[in-house]
């Protein structure tokens, strides 16, 4: 479709809205149901032929599509819309690259990559690598965009620094400069500035190679850290998180019971943030895959599509799009069944909310408990644990697993297989044996605290006294 088109028009484009005509010289829109990107020519009088504007997901770009004398069609990007403060300056690049076209018979875009690929700066690298990420069928989470974020700031002073102009010993110095203070740190920053150049190099090789030339770009300065061995080894890193006291997880023996008695000592206070640990504890999960469950009787057919959820008729619980991009599916235990039902009765009182874990704050913007921090500093307090993170709670859970039973069976309960059919479509036995396996993790974790085993599993299991702890 074309139109006139003017900075107003293209500002007020969305993906959602499709314009199909024109009434009185306003543009009419129609919903795009099917969520395809579209085009919208311009056929302004300082237009060139085949200029227009294509509407995607994520952003608009001015493009030029043309017919050469040859025959031959030219898709050019001319460039992304906030690029531009105008679109006259968007035309007027337009036509160059028409003219460029005319001139080499080549797409203009691929003689500017050509031109440029070897110019490329680092935060171009970075943007570059960001965009790929966002791109994926399956995009970066939120978090993992937060820590590329994080890293690509503390490039501040390079990033308009060529990539090829970067030298092995500038670079070691900056690491060593960080790593002096914040060895992680400086770990994580310079592995997402590898990455990001080798993408930028490989995009580079790809394109030479169609287009029958040598790749401009082939070296990545950033190898230097792993040629000198700046990174640790893994069991350096262990031997670092023992010595600072972190990534320690909980042990049946010394003090999962504290920890399981602390929860409970606080539960009448904080009952949402306590049932979250426990069954956080209970299924070894992360950080964010269980503050997000809804109940599955209470949301509609299309969330259920898009959601995790908890279902107590069926015994189960569900995690949608997980870290490793798969969904993952558990069988209910005993206990976890329990906490979940008081739950369901306690939220069927108060407000009748769709989440598992409702936030208490009005103001919330998910909806939903996202943040025990606080919480777990006072329950180690009270248990007399110097400090333990989420993500102990999952090591806990998997080192206690890997006590009971197989090792392909504890990447199941922790969702660490690589299997590409989902949960759902286990057998009939080997659900059931997931569930018993987690009834038997279940018990020995809850067996380390009597009161808290007699208070979710009595009377289906005999009550336990103190004495029985050994």
């Amino acid at each position: 479709m074309k139109t006139t088109l003017n900075q107003n028009i293209v500002l007020r484009l969305v993906l959602d809205k499709k314009p199909y005509g024109a009434i009185g010289g306003k543009l009419e829109f129609t919903d795009n149901d099917s969520g395809q990107p579209y085009i919208l020519f311009d056929d302004h009088r300082d237009a060139p032929t085949g200029f227009g504007v294509k509407v995607a997901k994520t952003k608009k770009t001015y493009i030029i599509q043309r017919r050469l004398p040859d025959g031959k069609v030219i898709k050019a990007k001319v460039g992304n819309v906030s690029d531009f403060t105008s679109i006259e300056v968007a035309r007027d690049k337009a036509r160059n690259l028409v003219q460029v076209a005319k001139e080499t018979g080549k797409n203009p875009n691929s003689i500017e990559r050509k031109k440029l690929a070897s110019e490329i700066t680092l935060s171009e690298a970075f943007t570059q690598y960001r965009e790929f990420l966002l791109g994926r069928p399956k995009p970066a989470k939120f978090n993992t965009l937060a820590v590329l974020d994080r890293s690509i700031n503390k490039f501040e002073d390079w990033k308009n620094r060529r990539v090829k102009d970067l030298s092995g010993n500038e670079i070691s110095q900056m690491f060593d400069s960080i790593a002096a203070t914040r060895r992680t740190t400086a770990e994580q920053t310079f592995r997402w500035a590898n990455v990001a150049v080798s993408h930028a190099i490989k995009l580079e090789i790809h394109d030479a190679a169609s287009h029958q030339r040598s790749p401009s770009l082939t070296y990545n300065p950033f190898t230097i850290l792993q040629v000198n061995e700046k990174y640790r080894t893994r069991s350096q890193l262990e031997s670092d998180y023992k010595a600072k006291g972190v990534r320690k997880p909980l042990s049946l023996k010394e003090n999962m019971g504290n920890w399981l008695n602390a929860i409970h000592g606080r539960r009448a206070k904080n009952r949402t943030g306590c049932d979250y640990l426990f069954l956080t504890t209970l299924w070894g999960t992360r950080k964010n895959e269980g503050a997000n469950l809804k109940w599955w009787h209470l949301i509609s057919d299309a969330e259920k599509a898009t959601s995790s959820y908890v279902d107590l008729e069926a015994r189960t619980v569900y995690f949608r799009d997980t870290k490793n991009g798969e969904d993952h599916e558990l069988p209910l235990a005993d206990a976890a069944y329990e906490i979940l039902l008081q739950r369901k009765h306690i939220i069927k009182k108060d407000k009748n909310s769709k989440w598992v874990f409702p936030a208490e704050s009005k103001f919330s913007k998910t909806g939903h408990y996202s943040d025990a921090s606080s919480l777990i500093d006072y329950i180690c307090e009270d248990a007399g644990i110097k400090k333990i993170g989420m993500h102990d709670l999952r090591r806990s859970m998997g080192r206690i697993a890997e006590e009971l039973t197989s090792y392909s069976m504890v990447k199941r309960v922790l969702n660490h297989s690589n299997m590409s059919d989902p949960t759902a479509r286990y057998t009939e036995t080997e659900w059931q044996r997931l569930k018993e396996v987690l009834q038997r993790i279940e018990l020995h974790i809850l067996a380390t605290a009597p009161v808290v085993f007699n208070m979710l599993l009595t009377p289906k299991y005999a009550m336990m006294s103190a004495d029985k702890l050994e």
